[in-house]
């Protein structure tokens, strides 16, 4: 994938705030359409000037035990869950201090074993983690071991799961690739009883001209007390309150005014599109802070940025990087987030990178004095804990 690159010439967005929420036909989902007043451009975002502490773990983990890096990060029940899902499919499960508990392995076919997953949560109310699998949900202790399968309807499969409250969770269906009248009652979020199996609602119609599946990073999560919707490749997030019953009061917010990428034959010609418009064109990564959001975004012209758009002033900031001053680390993408906690791993091919560009040794004195032990093992893996 090619993007252009070339410095940023924005002096500014424009702010447009609908103070009467309208309803989008397609969703129930009331709009209200947020863009930036005023943009400032720095060199690095420190997440310690958006958190109020962090806290750093060495993961104890046997030599042995298969994990590249973490994908996906849960905590819950004094313990986190780390989900390689994308290379080995796995989630390791440690204590609060690091320490290693159990591994939860797929590929098996067997009674309570999972073939494979695509997506997994804590889920608090059931005190359990569930593993999404098309169409079946695999609910385990947070000690490792299988509790139940969970049947969902037949007629979907989906790929991405979000707690939803009262024993309920949010699902997502990527897009099929094809369009017309296939696609026209298909929606993107059901929200599903996980007692019945059965749907409590949905919503969300596929955009139109959308006609191939686009999927990010941490496209749906639960956020600061909400569910958050973030699809990849686009400049709207939706939050939805998992307990609240009428959807019409939820809130829609589109950080800019864009054209139609999926209707369009690919990212070029959505970048050439708005080669001269100051318009985001799309956001991944959105982490809610509270009083700020942070997300990763691309525009036509330029290389990534991380933005920090801070809700009281309406200011974005954008930066080439995101960094931990306390660590003097680079955070890369991507971040995970539960509830009010941050998460981010740094892996021992993360460490081996540091360790080649940092030829004077100022970062990596640093860090063997900080974490000696960590630096001393063959598979280091540092866990970053941050609280909102």
């Amino acid at each position: 994938m090619h993007y252009r690159k070339f410095p940023i010439r924005w002096a500014f967005l424009f702010l447009l705030i609908n103070p009467s929420c309208t309803t989008d036909k397609n969703s129930n989902i009331s709009l209200e359409e947020i863009s930036f007043i005023s943009t400032e451009e720095i060199e690095q975002l420190d997440i310690q000037n958006y958190v109020s502490k962090s806290r750093y773990i060495p993961i104890a983990l046997p030599e042995d035990q298969p994990f590249y890096t973490a994908d996906k990060i849960q905590a819950g029940d004094g313990k986190f869950f780390l989900g390689d899902i994308e290379l080995e499919n796995t989630v390791l499960i440690v204590d609060e201090e690091g320490k290693f508990i159990h591994q939860i392995f797929t590929g098996g076919n067997g009674p309570g074993e999972i073939p494979r997953f695509e997506d997994f949560i804590y889920h608090p109310d059931r005190n359990s983690l569930l593993f999404l699998m098309g169409r079946k949900i695999f609910e385990f202790s947070t000690t490792g071991e299988f509790l139940n399968l969970i049947a969902l309807p037949a007629n979907e499969v989906f790929h991405f799961i979000a707690y939803g409250g009262e024993n309920q969770v949010w699902l997502y269906t990527l897009p099929p690739p094809f369009s017309g009248a296939e696609t026209k009652d298909i929606r993107l979020l059901s929200l599903i009883d996980l007692e019945k199996g059965t749907k409590v609602d949905s919503l969300l119609s596929i955009p139109e001209g959308r006609i191939a599946q686009v999927s990010g990073t941490k496209e749906l999560s639960f956020q600061n007390g909400n569910v958050v919707f973030a699809p990849a490749f686009g400049t709207s997030v939706y939050t939805l309150d998992p307990l609240e019953e009428n959807l019409a009061q939820k809130k829609y917010l589109s950080f800019a005014q864009t054209d139609n990428f999926y209707g369009l034959p690919g990212l070029d010609a959505y970048f050439e599109r708005l080669q001269d418009e100051r318009s985001l064109a799309f956001a991944d990564n959105y982490v809610d802070l509270g009083d700020h959001a942070l997300f990763f975004i691309y525009k036509n012209g330029m290389s990534a940025r991380w933005g920090a758009f801070d809700r009281a002033s309406q200011n974005l900031t954008l930066a080439e990087g995101l960094v931990d001053g306390e660590l003097n680390l680079p955070l890369v993408p991507y971040l995970d987030v539960q509830g009010r906690q941050v998460f981010r791993l740094l892996d021992s091919e993360f460490f081996d990178q540091i360790e080649a560009q940092d030829e004077e040794g100022l970062v990596t004195d640093r860090l063997r004095e900080r974490f000696p032990d960590l630096m001393k093992m063959k598979t280091k893996m540092l866990l970053c804990v941050y609280e909102v």
